[in-house]
């Protein structure tokens, strides 16, 4: 065998590999942010792909003579799994990133929104700095080499060009069940990350509405916005440990779930 009937042979397989690791470039955490240009994304997903290849290639039968027809919907469906894969990774980023929302909405940050870059939409002060915060938990426990393992682990259960019944059941590890579990989890996430500081402004928006009653003359929105903004950033500054440690909780419980449930090692 010739090289040129080599290179034809892992062609197609090779094609599909990348396909499922270039779903990360798609919505994966870090992986996809818009400020990396999409050259260095391209050549850092083929890297990464050919280096999964001979490892996927030696424990598994990949398919080499198929049609064009029949390719583009196993590249899209390989699209599809890594960012499947890619989302349910950024869950925990994502529900930071909620609760930093609904805090500066509260205290009156949401009025000074700016473009961020790093997520391509507007965001508020504090909706960043709990993205970034997110990121650095989610980097510091090991969330991008877990979430490259389970790409490598997902061939195992999911070959690549093999349509699995596990994406038309209706079971427990169907992709229905793990998104809806993971939605829950970065909700309560999200819920518990802004608590502490949405009890306060409810308790300051119930002791304003007392004194706008008991003193008429008293200007509320003169007095309130900015008694809101400092008693937020103090309540903020007074949670920080307890926010981390929410943090690291919903964090290291969402990459072990993805893990179980691609199958890669914990």
């Amino acid at each position: 065998m010739n090289a040129i009937e080599t290179l034809t042979q892992h062609l197609v397989p090779a094609t599909l590999v990348v396909a499922r690791v270039s779903g990360l470039a798609i919505h994966g955490p870090v992986l996809s942010s818009p400020a990396i240009p999409m050259r260095i994304k391209a050549l850092l997903v083929a890297a990464l792909g050919l280096a999964i290849y001979p490892s996927v290639a030696a424990g598994a039968t990949l398919p080499s003579e198929i049609s064009l027809t029949t390719a583009l919907p196993l590249i899209a469906l390989e699209l599809g799994i890594g960012a499947f894969i890619g989302f349910m990774a950024s869950m925990p980023l994502l529900a930071a990133q909620f609760g930093g929302l609904s805090m500066g909405q509260q205290i009156g940050l949401g009025f000074a929104r700016f473009y961020n870059p790093t997520i391509g939409e507007e965001s508020d002060a504090m909706e960043q700095v709990f993205y970034f915060l997110a990121l650095a938990t989610f980097l510091s426990l090991g969330g991008l080499e877990s979430m490259v393992s389970c790409i490598v682990s997902s061939f195992d259960s999911l070959p690549a060009g093999a349509v699995p019944a596990m994406l038309i059941g209706e079971h427990e590890s169907s992709p229905l069940a793990i998104v809806t579990g993971a939605i829950t989890a970065a909700f309560e996430m999200g819920l518990r990350v802004a608590a502490p500081l949405l009890a306060i402004v409810c308790l300051e928006t119930v002791v304003m509405g007392y004194l706008s009653k008991s003193v008429p003359q008293l200007n509320i929105m003169s007095v309130g916005f900015p008694l809101r903004i400092v008693a937020g950033l103090c309540v903020i500054l007074a949670s920080l440990a307890a926010i981390d440690e929410v943090m690291v909780d919903g964090t290291s419980g969402a990459i072990e779930a993805l893990l179980i449930s691609t199958g890669a090692p914990l």
